[in-house]
């Protein structure tokens, strides 16, 4: 029997076993699931499709956390500004913004390796069910064995469509917009010294990227997920090609995700209570409606979940739920600068003015 098990070896899941197994006075018993191999050399299972792009918030994080980013987890280039392309309104500009540009898989590893081996880690492996029982939660994984683990406080960080919330339906619980993101990677060696985001109402309701990592070219969108989301992302890179010049017909390889995408703050699920679960990064809805960034919040979600648990499992999710009261407030804010960026009337005034970035 396991005090907690988290779902999720992501930034969010890695930092709440590294902050709970690290407390001098905590004594949970840990375990820690994840599909992929993080602890092998080489990934067995899927890379995640993101651009690796930690931006101005995750920054702060990190130095909340007292971390910092490894050079051999950079990527080149560094971006300082941001490259708006806006295909409905035929304008472009550039921003100031700086961001960190990084391999995702290789930040993952990073933050999996600060974690503590008293922490029993389950890697390479699929949750096939999840079970609520009496006084505990029993995990079945879908191993040749079918595994169970039973434990008193789960933790869901497993992401967008998280199987945890899926499995579990909490009445009530309300989810953000699904959508598809898809990016597929092109032999570049132009070095573009930019993040680009793209918009376009004939591709998609939110955003299209490109991302320069090293001799590679990223080319991404978000699609919703009722749409065609291969149709879409085919238009967007005849778009591309044309515009930019770019031969983008042969990709190195192809990686897609789940998104989601708040539309109100009912959709951000960090109040549980009774059911010994809380919900933590892009699981619990947390992630910007406007760009999409979820690092900032996946290790402020598992900071304050820290906090709460360690004052005991008791309480924990109330506790949880009223620390994350600055979280709601910052997605707030941002649902409220969405007009700018997803309006094409208002984008339009935006851009023409010059007054501010869009993100």
């Amino acid at each position: 029997m396991y005090d907690i098990i988290i779902i999720g070896a992501g930034p969010a899941g890695s930092t709440l076993a590294r902050l709970l197994a690290q407390d001098k006075n905590n004594l949970y018993k840990i375990a820690l699931i994840d599909r992929r191999s993080l602890n092998l050399q080489t990934i067995k299972g899927p890379n995640k499709a993101c651009g690796g792009l930690l931006s101005p918030a995750a920054q702060a994080m990190l130095g909340k956390l007292n971390l910092t980013v490894p050079l051999n987890i950079m990527e080149s280039p560094q971006f300082f500004k941001v490259r708006t392309l806006d295909f409905d309104n035929q304008l472009e500009r550039t921003y100031q913004r700086f961001y960190y540009n990084l391999d995702r898989e290789k930040f993952d590893r990073y933050l999996f390796s600060l974690i503590p081996n008293s922490v029993q880690f389950y890697m390479s492996q699929l949750v096939k069910t999840i079970n609520r029982q009496e006084d505990h939660w029993c995990i079945t994984l879908g191993d040749e064995n079918a595994t169970q683990l039973l434990g008193k406080f789960i933790v869901g960080a497993d992401g967008a469509n998280s199987l945890v919330r899926r499995s579990l339906q909490p009445p009530n619980l309300k989810t953000p917009k699904q959508y598809i993101s898809i990016q597929k990677w092109y032999s570049s060696k132009d070095n573009q010294p930019y993040y680009t985001g793209i918009f376009d109402r004939d591709i998609t309701d939110y955003y299209g990227w490109t991302i320069q990592k090293s001799d590679a070219l990223i080319v991404g969108a978000a699609i919703p997920i009722t749409e065609d989301a291969h149709a879409k992302y085919n238009l967007l890179a005849q778009k591309l090609s044309t515009y930019l010049g770019l031969d983008l017909t042969q990709p190195l390889k192809v990686e897609g995700a789940f998104i989601e995408r708040s539309k109100s703050l009912k959709h951000l699920n960090f109040k549980l209570k009774g059911l010994n679960l809380a919900l933590i990064g892009e699981a619990s809805g947390a992630t910007s409606p406007t760009s999409a960034e979820g690092y900032s919040y996946a290790m402020d979600t598992a900071q304050k979940l820290a906090l709460a648990l360690q004052e005991g499992l008791e309480g924990a999710e109330l506790r949880y739920h009223k620390s994350c009261g600055s979280i709601r407030r910052n997605i707030a804010f941002k649902h409220l600068k969405s007009p700018g960026m997803y309006s094409v009337p208002i984008r339009k005034w935006v851009m023409k003015s010059g007054l501010t970035a869009l993100e």
